[in-house]
Parts: C-alpha cells; structure tokens; sequence
C-alpha cells in the first residue's frame, strides 16, 4: 500500500447488508465526516518579534519554513489562526506563503490595538494541492514598513471536506 492509498475509504458506501445499515446510521447521524489537522509555524512563549516589518511582499521568517505535500494529505482548505500584537494601530497581515508555486495560501488580518495580543483566525481558503512536497513559510505585511509586530504562534489548520468516490 503506498501512502497515496486511502486506510479505510469511507466515502464507498458497502453493498446491502448489516454493514450497509451502519455506514447509513453513522451517515445521518454524523453527515459527512471531515479530518482536520493542524501545522505549528512559529510557537514562542515570549513572542518572536519582527523588526520593522516590510510592505509587499513582506517580512520573510525563514525559521518557520517547512515542506509539506497537500495533495498525499488530501488537504483541500486551509486557514490561518495567529496569536499576535502590533508595535502601532495600524492592521497587520500574516500570510503562509508557498514559496514553491509564489503564491499566498493563507492570511490572517490583525486589526491592531496599539500593544494588546490578540488571536486571529482567519477564512477558510480553498487549495488546489499541486502534488509533491510544497515549501511554506510565514509572511509579515505592514502598512508602511515601520511597524515591529510580536507574534506568538502561527498555525496552518488543514482540512479535508471534499467527498472522496
């Protein structure tokens, strides 16, 4: 079995028989079961923080760079949740950036209050898994360059909500 390969495909319904009646009891009660999972980018205690942040493309924090295969995880949205504060009032964009393909796979926008944490969560994004390992790093966009934002931790949540024939 390759890893490509489902363990168990619920989304094949069995033929009539016992076990047919359960997956239906188990489909009505539960609807349609979606997996979801969680990648850490950055988790720092006392804040990692980022001196004046750069306006597009961004502040890259290279220490958060990972690689990851959406498509062999059958990952087809994701989100970022971002636990951080702002040095000014001004919003504040953290991305997760696929360096891979150049393009922004999640965002978060933190609508600043000057020196108070928050945590963010951003939309739910749909992705187009290309295949193979993928390259994603965390993005720090300000408004005009000066600002130095803290963050506390970064997290990609992942999940899989297309049926599977």
């Amino acid at each position: 079995m390759s890893r490509k390969d489902a363990v168990v495909d619920l989304g094949l319904r069995p033929s009539d028989g016992p076990l047919r009646t359960v997956f239906d009891i188990l489909h009505t009660l539960f609807g349609k079961v979606v997996s979801l999972s969680v990648l850490t980018l950055l988790l720092e205690s006392a804040g990692h923080t980022v001196t004046n942040a750069a306006t597009t493309p961004g502040t890259a924090i290279t220490a958060t760079r990972t690689d990851i295969d959406f498509q062999d995880a059958g990952i087809d949205s994701v989100r970022l949740v971002v636990r951080a504060k702002n040095s000014t009032t001004t919003d504040l964009i953290i991305q997760a950036y696929n360096t891979t393909t150049s393009a922004v796979v999640a965002s978060a926008t933190i609508d600043t209050t000057e020196s108070t944490e928050q945590t963010v969560v951003g939309s739910w994004t749909v992705l187009v898994p290309n295949g193979g390992d993928e390259d994603i790093e965390v993005r720090v966009i300000s408004v005009n360059g000066t600002e130095d934002p803290t963050l506390y931790s970064v997290h990609l949540q992942m999940r899989t909500v297309q049926a599977r024939a």
